[in-house]
C-alpha cells in the first residue's frame, strides 16, 4: 500500500472515477483552441505503455519537457518515470510498476517509493523528486542513484547527500547558470539548492515558519512551496499552495510576489497584485517566456505573461473531470505542466496528460 500523501496534496489530484468506462474514440480528437488528451485515459488508472487512448497511468503528476520534444512525467502511484514522445507514444524509462520503494541501480530494475516532479539537466541526467521518500534521486546513463536527502526519514539539514533531510521535496528545476536543482522543499517551507555533488544548501525560507514576507532572500518566508520554475533572465518563480500565489527570486536575491493575494484564495483574472489563485500546483516556462500555473484549487490552467496580467487559459468552475472540447472546457484538477508540441501546453490531470491547444 503506497503511504497517505497529506491531505493537501492528495485533494489535488484525486479521480473518484476510477472503474468508470473509458471515453469513446472522438472524445481524444485535439483542435486548434481546444482541450484533448494526449495520452491515458483520465478515468482508469494502470501501467500501459502504448500510444494516446491506449496508455495508462497512476495518479501523473509533475512533467517536464525533454530536448527531444517529448515530456516526462512523474507516475506518482506507479512509482515510476514515463516519457511521452511527440505522438503521443508512452513508454517507461525508470522504475518497478508499484514497487513503491527505494532501489538504486539500472532504471528497469530502480525503485522509486512516489515520484512527485522530474526535471532534465542540459547534459540529458534527469532528476527526480521523490516525494513520498524526502529524497532527490538522478538517473544517469541508464542507472538510477541517491542525489540527496534519506530514505523515509522526513527532516531539515543542509549537508552532502545522505547527510542532508527534506520534508516532502515537490517541485524541482534545474538552473540554466549553475547546473544545480532548485527544491520546493514543501513542509519546510524553503527552496533549497543542490549541486551535481548533491551538496544541499538552503536559498530562501526559513524550515518550520509557514507565513508570506518579501524582501531580501535572507529575510523572506514562504508556505508550502509546490512549483519552481526558472525564467530566462534568472529569476526563480515559485508557486505556494497555502499562500496562494507566485512568488519571484531575482539573481540579485530580492523576493517579491507577483501574482495572487497571500493567503486570500479566489479566482480573479486580472493585473498580478489584484488577481487571485486558489491552491496553485507546479508551473513551468514556454519558450515565450509565459509562466503556465496548473491552479488547481479552481480547476484551471492560468497564465502570467510579461506584462504581468493573470489570465484564464482553460478550465472552469464545476469542472472536477476532464472534458474534452473547445476551451475552455473541463481541466479537472491540473497538477503538472510543461511545454508541448507544436506550441501546446501539457497538463496532467487525473489519470491522464493532457493537451491545451491554441493558446
Amino acid at each position: 500500500m503506497i503511504p497517505h500523501r497529506r491531505q493537501f496534496l492528495q485533494a489535488a489530484c484525486t479521480v473518484a472515477a476510477f472503474g468508470a468506462a473509458p471515453w469513446p474514440a472522438s472524445a481524444w480528437a485535439a483542435q486548434p483552441g481546444s482541450l484533448g488528451v494526449w495520452a491515458g485515459d483520465p478515468r482508469q488508472h494502470g501501467h500501459v505503455d502504448a500510444a494516446g487512448a491506449a496508455a495508462r497511468f497512476f495518479d501523473p503528476r509533475g512533467l517536464c519537457a525533454d530536448a527531444q520534444g517529448g515530456v516526462l512525467v512523474a507516475d506518482a502511484a506507479n512509482a515510476m518515470v514515463r516519457r511521452i514522445a511527440a505522438d503521443g507514444t508512452v513508454s517507461s524509462l525508470a522504475g518497478v510498476p508499484e514497487l513503491r520503494k527505494t532501489v538504486e541501480g539500472p532504471a528497469a530494475k530502480a525503485g522509486f517509493v512516489g515520484p512527485d516532479a522530474v526535471a532534465v539537466g542540459a547534459d540529458g541526467s534527469v532528476y527526480v523528486a521523490d516525494s513520498y521518500a524526502n529524497t532527490l534521486r538522478v538517473l544517469r546513463d541508464g542507472v538510477v542513484s541517491l542525489l540527496a536527502g534519506a530514505d523515509q526519514l522526513p527532516g531539515y539539514a543542509d549537508g552532502a547527500g545522505a547527510q542532508a533531510r527534506f520534508n516532502h521535496p515537490v517541485g524541482i528545476a534545474v538552473d540554466p547558470r549553475s547546473g544545480d536543482l532548485l527544491v520546493a522543499d514543501a513542509y519546510n517551507h524553503t527552496i533549497r539548492r543542490v549541486g551535481r555533488d548533491g551538496l544541499v544548501s538552503t536559498l530562501a525560507g526559513t524550515p518550520g515558519i509557514n507565513e508570506h514576507r518579501d524582501g531580501p532572500v535572507g529575510h523572506a518566508l514562504f508556505n508550502t512551496p509546490v512549483g519552481i520554475a526558472v525564467h530566462g533572465d534568472g529569476s526563480i518563480y515559485v508557486s505556494e499552495y497555502f499562500n496562494h500565489d507566485i512568488r519571484r527570486i531575482t539573481p540579485r536575491g530580492e523576493v517579491s510576489t507577483v501574482a495572487g493575494m497571500p493567503g486570500k484564495p479566489g479566482d480573479v483574472d486580472g493585473p498580478g497584485p489584484r488577481a487571485q489563485l486558489r491552491r496553485p500546483q507546479q508551473i513551468a516556462f514556454d519558450a515565450t517566456g509565459v509562466l503556465y500555473i496548473a491552479d488547481a484549487g479552481n480547476l484551471k490552467l492560468r497564465a502570467l505573461g510579461s506584462d504581468g496580467v493573470l489570465r484564464t487559459v482553460a478550465g472552469r468552475a464545476g469542472g472536477e473531470l476532464a472534458a474534452p472540447g473547445p476551451l475552455p472546457a473541463a481541466l479537472g484538477a491540473p497538477y503538472g505542466v510543461a511545454p508541448g508540441p507544436g506550441g501546446s501546453v501539457a497538463v496532467s490531470s487525473g489519470q491522464a496528460v493532457l493537451l491545451v491547444r491554441g493558446v
